[in-house]
């Protein structure tokens, strides 16, 4: 049995016992009723590692590695109203300074990647402190930057501190937590992952209006400080450590290949011929970081699920969606900052504004693909990217902040439609084995969404700005049409992309009945016929010889996410 089958058979096996003692927890319950059983602090609860642990010491492991989260989930956008200033403080160009953002989605989309082989090998107790050290010392260094080299180092070094706690925290909660309490678990980090998202743009800009550039530091330092206290006393391992081999030269072509392809979408229209060259090798190193995942036993990044053709386009559809949120969120900052002359702080509550609104369709969108599938609700999220970016393209020029916004809550809802029914959708289809590996690339790809969206659409700002400017027009109409030109690239990037949600959804549906295509289906599916899937698979569904398929429609849920 080679490496893979036998994690494979090790999950399934864990898996299966989780299942035996959370029945048997219900078969103990006094009054017979399926609900959970109620859990004091002194309760022992068996992790998947035969472990016993206090119910209180979960507890505490846990509000530790949420704090965490809350610190790395400030991190990953704490930049976002901060590259004005940065540009002119240190005397770079926007593209340049932009490295800040997409520097730290490279890096941390390369964290992701050795996250799970990391925590096998040394155990969560010192993965969490190395990674909380991180955060320190990388908050310490931004603390005292005096040029642009040093924020950027600082930066760097962040990104890995959070890229390796990013998918750590689920792993920890499928292992410690009661199967009927971890779904609750993993939305509350969900949420405080969030508020950390929504609060830093409002909280830098205060720092950046009424402090200085680098104190936005303290935020991260103080967090880092409070959970690496926390950790000392409340985190230990939850699974014995094993011999899991990182491939470094996995992790040096991905991390390669990422940054050339950024480079090159970042130079696109300020220097054509280095971007093409640059993209080029960036895609062929790719290429062989792809080749050798397929070959390793214990690969970096398991690519496996990208072999169905309906992942593969479920993945594309979800970074496009990514990339027109990052033509929202990275841009307006600019746009409100530059072309409209309101402050950091001014504009940091307008993006807490359009973080709001993308939470509350969220939880809209969840529950619709409950009920209906991911029809017609992911078109309907790229009809409202396309035609959001394009009313932002007509009016931005006129400088109308406050409708510019409205249009971009409006648009950014859309994301919200795509992101979780489109993985929702994928996770329910795939084999069980298969879904951690998807849940990695669609961790991996979130990242490398908001890096190529930030290096294209700023890399576009930025060169025309310093195109107007040199011909003679003031610096508030220029940004105002740099803003406007990518904003154009990425509403035609999303248009079409609704095109192909529209050809995928309505194969990804059973036929006349609006809902999402069974499992069991799915997992009948080899690689090979994956592509017949998209085209058949409404009459697969629906077909008489497929009587669990129907069972298997009734029953599907919402997968997390």
């Amino acid at each position: 049995m080679d490496a893979r089958s036998a994690n494979e058979t090790t999950e399934a096996n864990e898996t299966a016992e989780a299942a035996k003692a959370h029945e048997a927890a219900m078969a103990h319950r006094p009054d017979g009723s399926d609900r959970p059983p109620r859990l004091t602090d002194d309760t022992m609860v068996v992790a998947k590692d035969g472990r016993r642990h206090s119910w209180r010491s979960i507890k505490l492991l846990l509000a530790t590695l949420i704090i965490s989260t809350l610190g790395d989930g400030f991190c990953s956008v704490m930049m976002s109203v901060a590259l004005p200033n940065i540009s002119e403080t240190y005397h770079v160009s926007l593209a340049t300074a932009n490295w800040v953002t997409v520097g730290y989605a490279v890096v941390a989309a390369t964290a992701v990647m050795t996250a799970a082989s990391a925590l096998a090998r040394i155990g969560l107790k010192r993965l969490f402190f190395w990674s909380r050290i991180l955060l320190i010392a990388s908050s310490a260094i931004g603390l005292c930057s005096v040029d642009f080299p040093m924020m950027l180092t600082s930066r760097l070094i962040q990104a890995v501190g959070a890229g390796l706690m990013f998918p750590t925290i689920n792993t920890v909660i499928i292992r410690v937590v009661p199967p009927e309490r971890s779904g609750r678990i993993i939305s509350l980090n969900s949420s405080i992952i969030g508020v950390g998202i929504a609060v830093a743009p409002l909280l830098s800009g205060v720092f950046l209006t009424y402090v200085s550039l680098t104190s936005m530091y303290v935020v991260p330092l103080v967090i880092g400080v409070v959970s690496l206290v926390m950790g000392c006393r409340y985190a230990f391992d939850v699974e014995a450590r094993r011999d899991a081999p990182i491939d470094v030269l996995s992790v040096a072509l991905a991390f390669v290949g990422l940054a050339m392809v950024m480079l090159g979408f970042s130079e696109l229209t300020d220097r054509p011929p280095l971007a093409a060259a640059m993209l080029v090798a960036g895609l062929g190193v790719l290429a062989v970081f792809v080749r050798r995942q397929r070959r390793l036993r214990t690969p970096l990044l398991d690519l496996r699920p990208l072999r169905h053709a309906y992942v593969s386009v479920g993945v594309l559809l979800f970074l496009a969606a990514g990339m027109g949120q990052q033509a929202i969120l990275l841009l307006l900052p600019l746009y409100l900052e530059r072309a409209c002359s309101y402050t950091p702080f001014v504009a940091g509550f307008f993006l807490l504004v359009l973080t709001l609104a993308y939470a509350g369709a969220v939880l809209y969108a969840g529950r619709c693909v409950d009920r209906h599938g991911m029809w017609p609700i992911v078109s309907v999220g790229f009809a409202l990217l396309t035609v959001g970016l394009f009313a932002i393209f007509g009016i931005a020029p006129l400088r109308a902040a406050w409708l510019v916004v409205a249009i971009g809550a409006f648009a950014i809802v859309g994301d919200s439609f795509v992101n979780v029914p489109d993985k929702d959708v994928i996770f329910e289809s795939l084999p069980d084995a298969q879904v951690p590996d998807a849940s990695s690339i669609f961790s991996t790809g979130s990242q490398i969404a908001g890096s190529l969206g930030s290096a294209l659409f700023v890399g576009i700002l930025s060169a025309d700005v310093l195109r107007r400017t040199d011909a003679g027009a003031g610096r508030r109409l220029a940004y105002a049409y740099g803003f406007q030109h990518a904003v154009l690239v990425g509403a035609a990037i999303e248009a079409v992309m609704f095109a192909v949600s529209l050809w995928y959804s309505l194969r990804m549906v059973r036929h006349g009945h609006n809902r999402v295509t069974p499992a069991a289906a799915m997992r009948s599916v080899s690689p090979a016929s994956s592509t017949a899937v998209l085209a058949d698979a409404s009459s697969a569904a629906t077909s008489p010889s497929h009587p669990a398929s129907s069972a298997a429609a009734r029953g599907v849920s919402r997968g997390s996410d």
